[in-house]
């Protein structure tokens, strides 16, 4: 695992803990959400393997963490990279690439492929370290999918970033045809952190169908990725968060020819199986952090 993105969060019994996605053989480097400053085990932190976890020792240069709601976790998170004997028995995305044939033949053919991505404020970019100009300067998830796309398939892949603070799949309607002018071959649609808010998912699936045909009226050839959402912290009470898994399950039913699913919803619950989801939040609620791009190797 690399540069896993940790919390060393209060307990009860007085410990702070950073919970770890896979139990410990070596740690290999901790460091601040910079990547600057190392951390020394023995001085700094120890290795709990039975908690699955790095407890923070009493006189430690780790900073504590300490909430405060809507503010950057940049300052308190910790990155760490280690090895590990267990495998993930979670949520694994599989290729979609046959529901996107255009999409797919463009790339492996090395043509320019436009992406256009419409969202919240995640797909905007907060709080990825390089939105707020921090280092490690994290880029946010569009261009990782974009340069990513582009250097696997050597490809001139250039994106269309739309996406706008405090917008729901509503906004999407109103937005179509501004969509359709960018000339998309692929629409990335992110959206049901606000919309869990008011809407039910009847009203989530309405809006992105209906963004989905419109922009489809406007340019036939577009295929889709419907971005299911990631999942707040508890503390972020003004959504209804059973609405996120009905979510997923109305996004999964649009699925066909020319639109996939990923599913990040199903990946961030099972992540939450075994880390407090304030450790994958930017803001303590319901942006994701410097790193949750984090990679594991097998």
């Amino acid at each position: 695992m690399e540069r896993e993105s940790v919390l060393f969060l209060p307990r009860e019994d007085g410990l702070e803990v950073a919970r770890l996605l896979f139990e410990p053989d070596t740690i290999a480097r901790l460091t601040d959400a910079a990547d600057r400053r190392v951390y020394a085990e023995g001085r700094d932190y120890t290795v709990n393997v039975s908690l699955r976890a790095i407890v923070r020792s009493r006189e430690s240069a780790i900073p504590r963490a300490v909430p405060r709601q809507d503010e950057l976790t940049h300052s308190q998170l910790c990155l760490v990279s280690y090895t590990h004997r267990d495998q993930w028995q979670g949520t694994v995305p599989g290729f979609a690439g046959d529901r996107l044939q255009r999409t797919t033949e463009r790339l492996r053919n090395r043509q320019p492929l436009t992406v256009c991505l419409t969202g919240d404020s995640i797909s905007e970019g907060y709080d990825a370290s390089g939105f707020h100009n921090l280092p490690p300067h994290q880029l946010p998830f569009g261009p990782i999918v974009s340069n990513a796309l582009s250097k696997h398939y050597g490809s001139d892949v250039t994106l269309q970033n739309l996406a706008t603070a405090g917008w729901t799949a509503e906004h999407a309607v109103w937005d179509a045809e501004r969509i359709a002018a960018t000339r998309p071959d692929l629409v990335i649609v992110a959206y049901g952190m606000n919309d869990a808010a008011d809407a039910e998912a009847g009203e989530f699936l309405h809006n992105v169908a209906t963004t989905v045909s419109a922009i489809r009226d406007r340019q036939p050839q577009a295929e889709f990725v419907l971005v299911s959402p990631m999942l707040p912290a508890l503390e972020c009470t003004w959504v209804v968060h059973a609405r996120f898994d009905d979510y997923r399950r109305a996004l999964s039913t649009l699925c066909g020819p020319g639109i996939a699913l990923a599913d990040v919803t199903a990946i961030w619950r099972d992540m939450m199986v075994r880390k407090d989801a304030r450790e994958l939040s930017g803001n303590w609620l319901n942006h994701p952090n410097v790193l949750v791009t984090a990679s594991m190797r097998r």
